[in-house]
This record gives C-alpha cells, sequence and structure tokens, in this order.
C-alpha cells in the first residue's frame, strides 16, 4: 500500500511556500460557500479558533493518507466524532463535508503548476475516506441534527446553578 503523505506533506509546503498561510483563504472560500457560516465564528475575534480548527484538519488529512487509513485510523475516528460534535452544533452535515474539500482546492490553486499528479491523487485519496467515513455514521443524512438541552439535562427544577437556563 502506497503512503501518500509525503505527496501530501509537499503539497501543503509548496501551498505555502506560494502563498503562505492558507487559513484566510480557506475560511474565504467556505464563508462564500455558505455564508451563514461566518456568523458560526462570532466569538472567533482573533482567528485562533479557526487556526486550531485548521490544525487539526492538518494532522487528521495526514492520518486519512496514511497506509493504515483504510481501517480506520486516528483521522477517520476523530473525523467522525467531530461530524457528530457539529451536528451538534447544527451544522448541516452537507456544510461539514464541504470543509476538506475546500481545503484541497485552495491547497491545489496554491500549488500551481507545481501541484503534481502525485499529490492530486494523495488529496483524491484523502477526500475519498473521508467521504466514506461520513456516509457511514449513523443518521448521515447530511441534515443537521440538533439536540434540545431539555432532551440532555435534567428538569428545569432540578438543574441547580450547573445548568444553563433558557
Amino acid at each position: 500500500m502506497i503512503d501518500h503523505r509525503p505527496a501530501l506533506d509537499a503539497s501543503l509546503a509548496l501551498a505555502v511556500a506560494r502563498a503562505g498561510d492558507p487559513q484566510a483563504a480557506i475560511y474565504a472560500r467556505l464563508f462564500a460557500r455558505h455564508p451563514a457560516m461566518e456568523a458560526e465564528f462570532w466569538r472567533d475575534t482573533s482567528g485562533r479558533i479557526r487556526g486550531e480548527m485548521l490544525a487539526r484538519t492538518f494532522e487528521m488529512i495526514g492520518d486519512l493518507a496514511a497506509p493504515h487509513a483504510p481501517d480506520g485510523g486516528w483521522g477517520a475516528a476523530f473525523l467522525g466524532t467531530e461530524a457528530v460534535t457539529h451536528d451538534a452544533y447544527g451544522i448541516a452535515r452537507a456544510v461539514f463535508a464541504d470543509f476538506l474539500p475546500i481545503v484541497a482546492s485552495v491547497v491545489a490553486q496554491a500549488g500551481g503548476d507545481g501541484f503534481t499528479p502525485a499529490m492530486a491523487a494523495a488529496w483524491d485519496l484523502v477526500l475519498a475516506r473521508a467521504a466514506a467515513v461520513l456516509a457511514a455514521l449513523p443518521g448521515s443524512s447530511m441534515a443537521a441534527r440538533v439536540i434540545d438541552v431539555d432532551d440532555v439535562l435534567p428538569p428545569p427544577d432540578q438543574r441547580g446553578a450547573f445548568f444553563p437556563m433558557r
């Protein structure tokens, strides 16, 4: 089995060398495609939350490109966990599922004519593995699943000071 991580790492290094930090371009493209998402980052006035999300995404991408990834791996588990977490935030699965393809397109565009077929193959593999993980999740209809606080917390009269009130 081929280890696609070197080609993936080279694509990221090429993109950064040619265009600098991809964070602004990635989130600009996300917000252009899904304008309502910008409001979801209302607390992120410094960009640190987006930066942390992107750093974790790059870790996950690297693991998805590894030879062991077809039988899971950390990247697949992380992606599944984050999909469910984002469901709870009210983020539609379709929006969540668009993030990795946006990252891939920004990296490929930044790489320009230096973006090789091996780099494209590495990203294609990552995107296919990610899509398979998301498709296999329970309830992966691509619709947001919003959890009602009353379904998971004790009754309002029993919550005390530790639970938020509506």
